[in-house]
């Protein structure tokens, strides 16, 4: 094991050739999937992704090779003036997201990984807001595994989105970066329960679905020791479940909860919809305002709706 080092499949891009030999771990014994030079083009990585593959590995003499390869693909996504086109740098930037809720979703006690997706936010933020046509290639980009941190990059720029309407992103600037890594790891406790992700949250059997109604707050005891974590990181893992007709977990009503946490459970119930009922946003979100009235906060349901209508989504 120490002569191989684990990278993450979500930052490995179809269209490069990759710099090192990738190699997945099957039955105590490293097979070489990717030969330095190849790449994953096609459906191979999607076809990793279904598998649930979410690391690959490669010598750890290499492990330098990759962070420059890392770190080149990130420089050139956040570069607007270089030739890659807007879906290529969304689908790099969506990646190096995943992967740092990932690693602070396996290792929460890391400050550094904090920092990290703390960093990768505040990129995010600057981007999003100059691209705004990014959350349509963002929405394209099929969590077909159900990963929790695909999940968590998604309601992250829905929510921000939505902050953009709601004038939130002007009203209280200091919280936005915050409140995205509180999206990125906002279902940190399905990493730890075991609840099956291939399934929608109503249709689990009971003993799954009693655990599941327990993750916001079980995930919020996971990291509460923490001091790293902004409070605001906190309180988004603890009420993003919560419900204005006081049906979430903790039974709280629209005026106990910040808007930020009406926000981004907004962002997560459509995000849902979206990854359980394989539509299009267009036709998610008829359903979905009809389905959520009464359920989730109007305000932040009209945010979401013109967010998508500026872009052109529905």
């Amino acid at each position: 094991m120490a002569d191989y080092a684990p990278i993450r499949v979500s930052t490995l891009r179809g269209d490069q050739k990759i710099p090192f030999d990738a190699y997945v771990h099957v039955a105590g014994k490293y097979i070489l999937m990717c030969r330095e030079g190849d790449s994953f083009e096609g459906d191979r990585i999607e076809r990793l992704r279904g598998k649930k593959l979410v690391k690959m590995y490669i010598a750890a003499k290499k492990a330098q090779v990759y962070q420059d390869y890392l770190h080149e693909n990130i420089k050139r996504a956040y570069e607007a003036s270089n030739n890659t086109s807007l879906e290529i740098r969304t689908q790099i930037i969506h990646g190096a997201l995943q992967a740092a809720a990932e690693d602070l979703t396996e290792d929460p006690e890391s400050k550094a990984l904090y920092n990290v997706a703390l960093d990768g936010a505040k990129r995010f933020n600057k981007f999003f807001t100059a691209e705004p046509k990014s959350l349509e290639h963002l929405l394209a980009i099929k969590n077909v595994d159900f990963n929790i941190a695909h999940h968590g990059v998604i309601v992250a720029a829905l929510s921000l989105a939505i902050c953009q309407e709601l004038g939130l992103v002007e009203a209280r600037p200091m919280q936005i970066d915050a409140m995205l890594v509180g999206c990125l790891i906002h279902d940190i406790e399905h990493n730890y329960n075991n609840v099956g992700r291939s399934e929608r949250p109503d249709l689990l059997g009971r003993a799954e679905k009693n655990i599941y109604l327990k993750h916001s707050v079980d995930g919020h005891d996971r990291i509460k020791g923490f001091i790293h974590f902004d409070p605001l990181v906190r309180d988004i893992i603890l009420n993003h479940e919560e419900k204005i007709d006081m049906s979430g977990p903790r039974k709280r009503r629209e005026k106990d909860l910040d808007v930020f946490m009406l926000v981004t459970a907004t962002a997560n119930a459509f995000d849902t919809s979206l990854t359980y009922e394989g539509q299009t946003p267009r036709e998610a979100l008829k359903k979905f305002l009809i389905d959520k009235m009464g359920v989730l906060q109007l305000e932040t349901m009209h945010g979401l709706q013109n967010a998508l209508k500026k872009r052109g989504l529905v």
